[in-house]
């Protein structure tokens, strides 16, 4: 496993491709990287644009790092590490994987709990 999909319900799917066409097919379009505390966030560029939903998950991580209302996180997301000197995308450890997995678990709880 390379990264995790993170999906606007909430679904994660590890993924073991992390070229360029795979992160596009995943986050269904043009590719933004975004540096979130060591990690990298692919979205979807033109999602805001294009009506995608709202992620409440990807939002959660994303406003752990640079706070509330900074942004507003749309369409399916994939975390990776950073990049390595050479500009290449670096896997996820097994603890990052676990530590993403337990935040979203944990967002889905409050959602539920919300509800």
């Amino acid at each position: 496993m390379k990264a995790l999909k993170i999906s606007t319900t909430g679904k994660i799917t590890a993924l073991k491709d992390t070229s360029l066409e795979s992160l596009q097919t995943e986050v269904d379009g043009w590719v933004q990287a975004v540096d979130l505390d060591g990690l990298t966030l692919w979205c979807n560029e033109e999602g805001k644009m294009n009506g995608l939903s709202h992620n409440p998950y990807a939002q959660g991580l994303w406003d752990a790092v640079y706070g509330a209302e900074t942004d507003y996180i749309v369409g399916d997301i994939v975390l990776t590490g950073g990049t390595d000197e050479e500009g290449e995308i670096i896997p996820l450890t097994q603890n990052e994987a676990f530590s993403i997995k337990k935040t979203v678990s944990f967002l889905a709880k409050l959602r539920k709990d919300a509800a």
